[in-house]
């Protein structure tokens, strides 16, 4: 299930202008913190993040803040909130809304502004040369871990460990 999850998490990365340990990262920590982790979950917030020109963990992090009652993270999104009671009212760009107080619906609203607001906006990001230099880098990750993977890696391993000493 790891590696079948892994897989995702690399394809899912080559699409985007996110680095797959970027991408990883909030994968795990989306799983950790009981967040929905699929690729739709990760598009919304991934389009939000590429749009507001921010990382994705920044993303994941607010949402998991938000979905815990704490809505400071959410400003560097434009998004605020105010609570009262058992409902909380966000306001993003100009139009507020209103939803329950609870981590379902508080996600739903925030995934809808990546789903909406800012549809395709990692595909933008990823056509630009921060999302091609992004890539390159997954590409190349991926490259020395086939060679790892392969049995070649030792004889890098033990190269660079010689290297070291006589350095």
């Amino acid at each position: 299930a790891a590696d079948a999850a892994f897989q995702n998490i690399q394809n899912f990365a080559k699409t985007t202008p996110f680095a797959l340990g970027q991408v990883a990262n909030a994968f795990v920590k989306m799983k950790a913190l009981g967040i929905d982790p699929s690729n739709a979950a990760l598009t919304s917030y991934g389009n939000t993040a590429a749009a507001m020109g921010k990382d994705l963990n920044q993303m994941v992090e607010a949402v998991a803040d938000a979905a815990t009652g704490e809505f400071e993270r959410l400003k560097d999104f434009g998004i605020t909130a105010s609570s009262q009671g058992d409902k909380v009212s966000f306001t993003f760009r100009g139009v507020t809304k209103t939803v329950g107080k609870n981590s379902e619906e508080i996600q739903g609203y925030l995934r809808n502004i990546g789903d909406v607001d800012f549809a395709g906006a990692m595909e933008r990001r990823a056509a630009t040369l921060d999302g091609s230099l992004s890539n390159l880098g997954d590409t190349w990750d991926g490259l020395f871990l086939t060679i790892s993977q392969a049995g070649v890696g030792k004889v890098f391993k033990d190269a660079a460990d010689g290297l070291t000493d006589v350095i």
